[in-house]
């Protein structure tokens, strides 16, 4: 009994300093601590960063960034496919969200989703995304649409949700789950590319035209009603005003991988 109270003494002991430790390094702005990650855990109930959400059905939590290769992967900033087939096959390699690492991008959708489904979440579908970016705060201008370059997660300040969460519009286009067969996209037939002027619940366009429309932010809407494609959304660093939350590419082959699309989580 007495070398059972001893034992309890020293673990006790030993978490105290080690919480202790902790809570010095994050008084000190030290992120990632231990105690700091059990902290945002217990209190968001979503992993170290994430955020948690309540007004989308179906998602509990949502990258804060788009989603960057963590330090463990053969390749940190992949430049082409064969960068990101590399860190596909390396188990140690996770996918992140954290502030001023540089997008993954130069990934397919598939791709995207085994890295979501290695670290235990998922793609969103289009309109749970567009859901997560409607309470932009300081509005689409304030994000990174015309600099012909992208940016470090979380480097465009003001491009964020009340929610916090970065970049939902504009630096890359972002993967969602969802496939457009030859014009159809959930039983409905899209109408041709052009720019916004109606959407649904699910902030694709209903309706397009030849002109900007100021309700829906001049966003603009491509679709082809031949061939299987995927869905990317928000625009990147190069769209200017045709960025936005109603801004869709739904002519995407979800096998193509390029310079301007990376991805983000959810669980």
């Amino acid at each position: 009994m007495k070398a059972i109270k001893i034992t309890l003494i020293i673990l006790c002991s030993g978490i105290v300093t080690a919480l202790g430790i902790d809570a010095a390094d994050t008084l000190k702005g030290a992120e990632g601590t231990l105690l700091s990650q059990v902290i945002r855990t217990s209190e968001t109930g979503c992993p170290a960063g994430m955020v948690s959400v309540a007004h989308v059905v179906g998602v509990r939590c949502v990258d804060v960034y788009e989603a960057g290769a963590s330090a463990d992967c053969p390749v940190q900033h992949p430049a082409n496919t064969f960068d990101t087939v590399s860190n596909l096959n390396d188990a140690s390699c996770q996918v992140v969200s954290e502030v001023s690492v540089v997008p993954w991008r130069f990934i397919t959708r598939d791709q995207a989703m085994q890295m979501c489904a290695r670290a235990g979440k998922r793609l969103p579908t289009s309109s749970e995304w567009y859901q997560l970016s409607l309470d932009m705060v300081d509005g689409e201008q304030q994000c990174n649409t015309n600099t012909s370059q992208v940016l470090p997660a979380g480097d465009t300040t003001a491009c964020v949700s009340s929610h916090g969460i970065f970049d939902m519009v504009g630096n890359v286009w972002e993967w969602v789950g969802d496939d457009v067969i030859d014009g159809v996209h959930n039983g409905r037939a899209l109408p041709p590319s052009g720019y916004v002027t109606q959407v649904d619940a699910g902030g694709i366009a209903v309706y397009t035209a030849d002109t900007p429309s100021e309700v829906f932010g001049s966003d603009f809407f491509w679709s082809n009603d031949v061939g299987a494609f995927g869905m990317i959304r928000g625009g990147y660093y190069d769209s200017d005003t045709d960025a936005g939350i109603y801004t869709v590419h739904a002519d995407t082959p979800p096998n193509f991988a390029g310079a301007a699309i990376g991805f983000r989580c959810v669980k």
